[in-house]
């Protein structure tokens, strides 16, 4: 599996001089992120591309090749598979659409020819419908859409869809929601498949949070058996789709799979200790805990909040989760009446908008953030802001300054409001700072539920392991 994402060298079979081919953007990526390998462009009508030499088969390359990766016409797939064996390749990545996934005869005759050849192939093979892979560490990278320089970090995700590798690696870059470690794209499962990947992340060291997506499993008792021990190591996140009969129907027109009954998966999921994601961006909120922050001691809740009905929408829910709102000591309520008008109240959630008026907008925050995280019957904090003129300061290096003083405690923030422009600088300012911000209390607050769902799967020596960033 080391061969999927680090390889030493790799063919591209396919590359192409035209600059919207996928044999060109590999090509591209490849030389412009970093990777330290050997390339080998190959392309019978080419002698050069991007600057390397190109050799018209696989056969005339010379030295060993680790990797190849095949981005031919689907007609073209098997020769090009069968010059891979003989070249002793070590895995190969089938980029090329057009098997089991179109479901017209011819595809599924080149399906069958494909897998007789890779059965008898001394390689594995990744796809095909497959754009492959994205290591971050080593710049490595088979995307055929254009990247920037993605920052190596410890997060992997995997699954059937391309997008992993293209849109959603670009989404994830530029939002500054997390670091990935590792990209698998694993497209029609022909060889390679979730059980590979679950069985190989597990070991992993550069990952220490697993996302995976499927449309739906072959072989469920291997896969509960092997994700439960991925799941005892590391936290793991699962969207799973085709979760309605439309959604099945799509799933089979997209890689040929067939899903099963939506409420067996939920159960086999829990069973396993897997956590499951309700849609595309609570996959992605949820990764972003995990990579964030440690996980709580336990599920008691502080909130402070520049607006009452930041108050009432966390109540409603924290109602609706497994969290509970922390009763606040003497001690806690003491402090934070310092900034606090005596005719206001204080109770948890915390409503700090009379201390802004007394104090101003930073000391109240940090005066009440500080008192709520040291009390010790609190396990996280959530911080609501209103991003307003008025009431804008550097919020992200108040809070990270409190996460270095209290670093087994989780803070995230939520938005509640205000200007657009405002919030877009400060989702980069705790991007950089390494803190979580959500652009609703509900999605903060579902994020903190599932980081809390983990304090009975792990023990106090790994409660620090997420946080990295």
């Amino acid at each position: 599996m080391k061969s999927f994402f680090s390889p030493e060298s790799v063919a591209v079979i396919g590359a192409s001089d035209r600059p919207l081919k996928g044999g060109h953007v590999i090509l591209k990526n490849l030389r412009s992120l970093g990777y330290a390998g050997k390339v080998y462009p190959v392309n019978p009508r080419l002698g050069e591309v991007q600057g390397w030499r190109a050799y018209p088969s696989l056969r005339e390359v010379p030295g060993p090749v680790e990797t190849a990766v095949i981005i031919v016409p689907r007609e073209k797939v098997p020769e090009a598979m069968g010059q891979a064996a003989e070249k002793g390749v070590r895995s190969v990545i089938v980029a090329t659409a057009g098997f089991s996934d179109a479901g017209d005869e011819r595809g599924l005759a080149l399906h069958a020819e494909v897998a007789r050849i890779a059965q008898a192939a001394p390689f594995r093979m990744m796809g095909p419908n497959s754009i492959g892979t994205i290591d971050t560490h080593s710049g490595f990278i088979t995307g055929i859409t254009s990247h920037e320089k993605l920052p190596p970090g410890h997060v992997a995700m995997f699954g059937q869809s391309g997008m992993f590798a293209s849109g959603f690696a670009n989404h994830i870059r530029s939002h500054g929601r997390f670091a990935l470690s590792k990209v698998a794209c694993l497209g029609n499962k022909l060889d390679v498949d979730e059980l590979d990947m679950i069985d190989y992340l597990a070991e992993d060291e550069e990952t220490k949070v697993v996302g995976m997506y499927f449309e739906g499993l072959s072989d469920g008792r291997g896969f509960l058996d092997a994700a439960r021990k991925l799941a005892s190591k590391k936290p793991v996140v699962v969207l799973k789709s085709g979760r309605t009969e439309a959604g099945r129907r799509a799933a089979a027109g997209h890689t040929g799979t067939l899903a099963g009954a939506d409420a067996i998966y939920s159960g086999a999921f829990r069973q396993a200790g897997l956590i499951r994601a309700d849609g595309l961006e609570d996959f992605f909120d949820r990764l972003e805990v995990f990579d964030r922050c440690p996980v709580p001691k336990g599920n008691r809740l502080a909130v402070v909040s520049i607006t009452g009905v930041g108050c009432v929408l966390t109540a409603d829910a924290v109602s609706d989760s497994n969290l509970r709102f922390a009763e606040l000591s003497k001690e806690t309520l003491g402090d934070m009446r310092s900034v606090v008008p005596d005719w206001a109240p204080i109770r948890n959630p915390v409503d700090m908008w009379a201390a802004i008026e007394r104090h101003g907008v930073e000391p109240a925050y940090q005066v009440l953030c500080q008192a709520a995280l040291q009390d010790q019957g609190v396990d996280a904090l959530m911080v609501i802001f209103t991003l307003i003129e008025e009431c804008a300061f550097d919020a992200a290096t108040v809070l990270a300054q409190l996460r270095i003083a209290h670093p087994d405690k989780p803070i995230v923030a939520a938005f509640l409001g205000g200007e657009a422009k405002l919030e877009q600088q400060w989702r980069k300012d705790f991007s950089h700072a390494g803190l979580p911000a959500y652009a609703s209390v509900r999605r903060a607050v579902v994020a903190l539920d599932a980081l809390a769902g983990r304090i009975d799967q792990i023990g106090d020596n790994q409660r620090l392991c997420c946080g990295l960033s």
